[in-house]
């Protein structure tokens, strides 16, 4: 099954959510804000990775990431997709 992964805008410029087309996150909540909490996910871990990205917070079939003030959406997503679908897909 190939998971597909759609941008939404959320109330905050700020924040983006990315919808999954599957639960594959679990029912737990999760939040990461920086390398050493996001150690034993990779997939986060990488997503931390992409300058830029301050947070990323995940439930069952979304991810909710936040940007630094000053980081661009155009430069963020392109990357952020490409790290769900492969690490998550």
């Amino acid at each position: 099954m190939t998971l597909h992964v759609r941008a939404e805008p959320t109330p905050n410029p700020n924040a983006v959510r990315l919808a999954l087309s599957a639960p594959v996150l679990g029912d737990r909540p999760r939040s990461f804000s920086d390398a050493a909490g996001a150690a034993a996910e990779p997939w986060a871990a990488r997503l931390l990775a992409i300058p830029g990205v301050a947070s990323v917070f995940a439930l069952r079939d979304f991810l909710t990431l936040t940007k630094t003030a000053g980081a661009s959406w155009d430069a963020i997503l392109p990357k952020a997709l490409e790290v769900v679908a492969k690490d998550l897909g």
